[in-house]
């Protein structure tokens, strides 16, 4: 079994996060599931610009945003394999949108249970934060994420219409209950 290591980016991993950048760029521009990495990668940012925004995101001066932690899973040879953003305040929108927790695996790294891995990170914060339990969400046609949320606790709670795109699953996961943490 591969290591790895979830962490923050450090100043040093600008070649490991460009290489990042360019599979996600080059190979995800046409999964609909993907847009919104997509979108926020497209432009090109200096990575020290990066690194700020990432910082800022933990404490956002707009009072429509939540803060919100990204974490990126290492292999040993410092390649990226996916991110997982954990978002420590839930507004009733977010609830319906994005829930706690965001997870991105890759392109070239698919299918290798990194998803997996890192909700088991993110559920662990949480936990650790005494959270009694999260929303995830997950395009009620991505089969691979509904199956991941669900292998880790993930109940179902509804479906709902999205406008101007696909349906959209949200679920709780108790924390108490939720596998592998």
């Amino acid at each position: 079994m591969e290591s790895f290591t979830i962490r923050s980016l450090q100043p040093n991993d600008e070649d490991a996060f460009n290489e990042f950048r360019r599979d996600v760029l080059n190979f995800d521009q046409q999964n609909p599931y993907s847009q919104n990495i997509v979108r926020e990668l497209t432009p090109a940012t200096d990575f020290t610009t990066r690194l700020a925004v990432l910082t800022a995101d933990q404490n956002p001066e707009k009072p429509e945003l939540v803060p919100q932690f990204a974490f990126f899973m290492f292999n040993s040879e410092n390649v990226i394999l996916g991110r997982v953003r954990c978002r420590t305040e839930m507004t009733p929108m977010l609830a319906r949108t994005g829930g706690h927790i965001g997870y991105y695996v890759a392109p070239s790294q698919r299918g290798h249970s990194y998803a997996k891995n890192l909700l088991k990170f993110a559920l662990g914060y949480y936990h650790q934060r005494r959270e009694p339990y999260v929303i995830v969400t997950a395009k009620a046609a991505n089969w691979a994420s509904r199956k991941t949320i669900e292998a880790s606790g993930g109940v179902l709670q509804e479906i709902l219409p999205e406008q101007n795109t696909e349906p959209l699953a949200i679920y709780h996961i108790q924390l108490a209950a939720a596998t592998g943490i």
